[in-house]
């Protein structure tokens, strides 16, 4: 295969002019910025900011790379792709431009036999160097395209290293262009394919924007070997490659839809990147990495209701791709056979939701094109969410290839009324289970001594069932099916209480289950655990075993250490009349309430998110220990509703930053929480403010989706990121004209 001759001709010839060649690095990466490797560089970043040294000065690789930020163009074009592979050489302060320009053309020129007189380049039009270095080389004036720093001025992320770069471009011929007489390269048509590109890594850019030198001049270059293999096989788009061709044939094969372009390219590209990120066990699920890789299975499934493919399928084409990728990525053929069993899981759950989801809401456009209307109701939308289960980008994308729309912010909104009515319900039947049961508990309260409360050290116990409760009376036995209220004589579950919610988990013996709903503590001595009994029965008396929900309670912790971390925030940036009035503390999410008479500025709200998040990044070490009310408050420590409080409490001291008195349940360290984002700061009383934020996984979730949004608005308005303002004004201001 063509491919595999110019990805190894690549390597040898950086070999030889002293290049140490690397393997290509996991497409999941630990960098912050990053939740994926994008780029060929990526492995390397720590190299480039002198944090790290590299093995040799000068390196090489075929780095796969994985890319979400141009999801929806996948399969609109030829060229655009998810997983691709980045062939590139590096320099950490050794050869610069001069070098990097003549091994460029070199390359492509003698070792890839293409016409230079088909060689155009882009240069950062403030760089004059390079422009110089390309017309000694022969390229003339005429060829070389001087643009801006949105085209020709590369970095991997909002910070981090970062430079001007220059861009070799082939010329396909006149008949493959558009016809415009400004068709450059860059131009959206197919005449030109961007071969290479040559970064100068010579900067870094911090939060603020502000560009420092690197320790070093460096070079990084990337060349898409998709799209240099479509133009040495002569090949009108990528998908027409060797790269692709025999993943097209098994669909074609298997379809009984023969010509649906789109499709087969959407199927093509996803079906090899799942094949990678499974194969490297990032897997399925609904945060982070794992949500991006659901999301892309899922449509490539929907994309095969194109192909009349209905069943799962994806699965099948896997040994294809293996076959295809094998002579560089052997290890794949050992995975093929798992990597296909997780397709086919993801396939078989995902298949009724789409079924139920996707026909009602091609219904919906159906009558939304007959009513000649652009948008789907926000009740839509939800409806199709709560109700079917069809994901929101799922939606969004249908309709967006309708040429109709969603807003999403009030989707959101109902999402979030949602959510916080079916609270308040939940929180009103409770209390209506608790005054059925008040009776039979305030007697219950004079027998039994204690519940033993053992969550802070303990996940999972050995304990005995002491009494079961069940529509207001004492009951002997449960069984499957049937709901009930457990009291154990010890139990690792933490019932909600200072902001924190009740753990859940499960309560079982060798012959029967029960899964914990809710945790909820009646007095101060009875924990009551909300069941149903899932398998067996259970009797007054049974010796059984109690188990959180672990992941779901480190989430929680996390959560709530976030909350005393805030709190000192807040404190430190607005001073010591900052108190809590209110909290509510979830997985993953935080809810705060405190006393300021202002609403806070934007720069105020920025430094309580800087600190708070700094002190995360420090691993500070959570102590917790049992210290009279009086000692706690003479070491400093913040006690809220002090009647409350006992004579002996529970002090929770993060580094010295942050003292309270808590009974609730903290990390040990502040890292573990990864971060903190702010998404609002509201007023719900005079003198009362609210802040509520995502924690971990969320928080980088809900990041990467505002990310992904500001590209997609930057692509539409034809500009880069950071231009989107001053294009908003331009456009305003002609259209006052």
């Amino acid at each position: 295969m063509i491919a595999d001759e110019i990805r190894q001709k690549f390597l040898d010839f950086f070999k030889k002019r002293g290049h140490l060649s690397q393997p290509s690095a996991p497409l999941s990466t630990d960098d912050p910025e990053l939740m994926f490797t994008i780029a060929g560089m990526v492995p390397f970043k720590a190299f480039f900011l002198g944090e790290k040294t590299s093995p040799a000065p000068r390196l090489t690789s075929c780095q796969l790379c994985f890319r979400t930020n141009d999801l929806e163009r996948v399969g609109e074009t030829s060229y655009h792709h998810t997983l691709f592979e980045m062939l590139g050489n590096f320099s950490f302060g050794d050869y610069f431009k001069k070098e990097a320009c003549e091994w460029g053309l070199e390359f492509v020129t003698q070792e890839l036999n293409l016409p230079k007189d088909r060689i155009w380049t882009t240069v950062f039009k403030e760089d004059e160097e390079t422009e110089s270095i390309w017309k000694r080389l022969g390229i003339p004036s005429h060829r070389i395209i001087k643009k801006g720093e949105e085209d020709n001025f590369w970095s991997a992320a909002e910070v981090g290293p970062c430079g001007p770069d220059t861009e070799i471009f082939f010329d396909r011929g006149e008949e493959f262009g558009c016809g415009k007489p400004n068709c450059l390269p860059g131009c959206d048509c197919s005449r030109w394919i961007e071969l290479w590109n040559l970064v100068f890594m010579q900067f870094n850019r911090d939060s603020s924007g502000k560009l420092s030198s690197l320790p070093s001049k460096n070079v990084d270059t990337g060349m898409g070997l998709e799209r240099v293999t479509t133009v040495l096989e002569g090949v009108s788009d990528d998908y027409k490659t060797g790269l692709f061709t025999p993943i097209y044939q098994w669909l074609k094969e298997i379809s009984p839809v023969k010509k649906e372009e789109k499709a087969f390219r959407v199927i093509s590209d996803h079906l090899r990147a799942l094949t990678f990120l499974l194969g490297e066990g990032i897997l399925p699920s609904n945060t982070g990495r794992g949500y991006v890789v659901r999301r892309v299975l899922r449509r490539a499934f929907r994309y095969g209701r194109r192909l009349d493919l209905r069943e799962p399928f994806l699965y099948q084409g896997v040994p294809v791709v293996v076959e295809v990728m094998k002579n560089s990525y052997p290890w794949l053929s050992e995975k093929s056979e798992k990597i296909a069993k997780i397709i086919r899981n993801e396939e078989e759950s995902f298949k009724g939701t789409l079924i139920r989801g996707i026909e009602i809401l091609e219904g919906i456009v159906d009558e939304l094109k007959k009513k000649k209307t652009s948008a789907i109701s926000p009740q839509d939308a939800f409806k199709l969410f709560d109700t079917y289960g069809l994901p929101l980008d799922l939606t969004e994308e249908v309709l967006r290839e309708e040429g109709l729309r969603m807003d999403r912010a009030m989707v959101d909104s109902l999402l979030v009324k949602h959510k916080e009515r079916t609270r308040k319900e939940f929180l009103e039947r409770r209390k209506i289970f608790l005054s059925k049961d008040k009776t039979i508990l305030n007697q219950l309260k004079m027998k039994i001594d204690k519940v033993r409360f053992e969550g802070y050290t303990k996940e999972k116990l050995k304990t005995s069932l002491i009494g079961i409760i069940k529509k207001g009376s004492l009951i002997d036995k449960v069984k499957e099916g049937e709901d009930a209220k457990f009291i154990l004589a010890s139990t690792p579950f933490y019932p909600e209480g200072g902001g924190q919610i009740g753990d859940r988990g499960k309560i079982f013996t060798e012959d029967s289950q029960a899964e914990v709903m809710d945790t909820q503590k009646f007095s101060n001595n009875i924990i009551l655990h909300y069941v149903k009994v899932k398998r067996g029965e259970f009797r007054k008396g049974d010796e059984l075993t109690a188990l959180i929900d672990v992941k779901r309670r480190k989430k929680i912790c996390r959560s709530h250490t976030s909350t005393h971390l805030l709190q000192a925030s807040l404190r430190k940036v607005l001073g010591k009349g900052v108190k809590q009035s209110g909290s509510l503390v979830e997985e993953e999410k935080l809810r705060f309430d405190f006393t300021h008479p202002y609403p806070l500025t934007r720069d105020e709200l920025r430094k309580v998110s800087f600190l708070l998040n700094e002190k995360i990044r420090e691993d500070l070490q959570v102590l917790t220990e049992e210290v009279s009310l009086s000692e706690a408050q003479q070491r400093g420590a913040i006690a809220l509703f002090e009647e409350r409080y006992k004579e002996r409490v529970r002090l929770v001291d993060i580094g010295g930053f942050s003292k309270e008195v808590c009974g609730g349940t903290h990390v040990s360290r502040t890292g573990e929480i990864g971060v903190v984002k702010i998404i609002s700061e509201t007023g719900v009383a005079a003198g009362i403010r609210r802040i509520e934020a995502l924690v971990g996984e969320k928080a980088f979730l809900w990041m990467e989706e505002k990310e992904n949004l500001l590209r997609e608005v930057a692509f539409k308005l034809k500009t880069s990121e950071d231009k989107i303002l001053p294009k908003i004004e331009e456009i305003q201001e002609n259209l006052t004209k």
